[in-house]
């Protein structure tokens, strides 16, 4: 363990932590919505659900739009989803240096599956970073906002939570990672800082902002 510092472990969302893949589903579900009648506001959906596993944006739709989501339609999103981030899924800017200057062991936990993550990361070129290090909320009992696959990560590292670092973008992970008991940070992308603060996350605005707060160990321990 780094003696050095205050955490032994720091454990990384991925969709809007890492690639920034919510804008790109937000539009694919909007799309199919239309398709199947139903047209919503973009930024609206975006706000509403940012974060959000699939399954539970269709369970909150369908009883938003009285309507019952054909059998496919999961199967469908994430073949439109994964053929449009082949083309467009970009790293959050400044994530490679974040994750560079830490000398502590990182992961991933993320509600979305391992074959996703994956392929995101690749896409993305971030695979190298974190090689087999990948947790999701499928394989664990409750998918986020409960803390379940945060635990599932400081367990394999066998690290406590107090001493793990979570770094999420959406309430429903903020959620989760305070759950768990362990330290929080917020990107304010398309999360407010003050939701994400209310959440019990540390909010901060980019990258780069996080790296110069994670390099010094007397900012982080001043926040416990």
């Amino acid at each position: 363990m780094n003696t050095n510092s205050s955490y032994d472990l720091v454990i990384f969302d991925c969709d809007g932590v890492l690639v920034d893949t919510e804008p790109l589903a937000n539009r694919v579900y909007v799309q199919m919505l239309a398709e199947y009648g139903f047209e919503v506001n973009h930024e609206e959906y975006l706000q509403r659900f940012y974060g959000a596993a699939i399954y539970k944006r269709l369970e909150s739709t369908s009883k938003l739009l009285n309507w019952i989501p054909p059998t496919d339609f999961y199967s469908l999103f994430t073949a439109r989803l994964s053929k449009l981030a082949e083309k467009e899924l970009k790293p959050i800017p400044g994530i490679r240096a974040l994750v560079e200057s830490l000398s502590v062991p990182i992961c991933i936990a993320s509600n979305g599956n391992r074959r996703e993550v994956i392929l995101r990361l690749k896409l993305a070129e971030l695979s190298q970073y974190f090689g087999e290090a990948i947790f999701s909320g499928l394989d664990v009992p409750q998918a986020k906002p409960a803390p379940d696959v945060y635990l599932a990560a400081a367990k394999a590292f066998n690290v406590s939570p107090e001493r793990c670092i979570v770094i999420e973008d959406s309430i429903t992970g903020v959620t989760a990672g305070v759950r768990a008991g362990m330290k929080v940070y917020g990107l304010a992308s398309y999360t407010s800082s003050q939701s994400l603060r209310e959440a019990g996350a540390i909010p901060f605005d980019n990258m780069m902002e996080l790296q110069t707060i994670l390099s010094n160990t007397d900012k982080v321990t001043a926040y416990f």
